[in-house]
């Protein structure tokens, strides 16, 4: 697995805070994990381990902005800022459920091991199962 080191320039990629992705036709995702990537940003879906075909999306572009940011028509919001999006709340909240009470349903190896092999950028320092690579 080859891990690609930058420093990160847009604090979107640092954040801590849950992040949901509003497409052009007012589609909405929660986002599970966000990299920066050479053409732009890599996301994984809640749940993505359950169809990873359709749950793993490069979204070329730069990011612009500071919140909310956008990338090509597409923008990311902070989850549940001034209580919007009760329904996409609840989703990460029952996947924060079950990551808590049936973890091995879950593949963040995997998930890391995917990001690299599709060319996304790790920060330095960037922990991966309690490890820094």
């Amino acid at each position: 697995m080859k891990l690609i080191k930058r420093s990160i320039v847009n604090k979107l990629f640092t954040m801590q805070s849950p992040l949901y992705i509003k497409y052009p036709n007012a589609e909405t995702r929660v986002i599970e994990a966000l990299f920066e990537h050479p053409e732009g940003i890599l996301y994984f879906e809640l749940f993505w381990e359950k169809d990873p075909t359709y749950s793993i999306h490069t979204i070329k572009g730069e990011v612009m902005g500071d919140g909310p940011w956008k990338i090509e028509q597409c923008s990311l919001h902070v989850l549940g800022c001034n209580h919007t999006h009760p329904q996409l709340c609840e989703m990460r909240a029952f996947w924060q459920q079950e990551l808590l009470q049936n973890p091995d349903q879950f593949k963040t190896n995997d998930m890391m091991k995917i990001a690299c092999e599709k060319g996304a950028f790790l920060p330095d320092n960037y922990p991966i199962n309690d490890a820094q690579y």
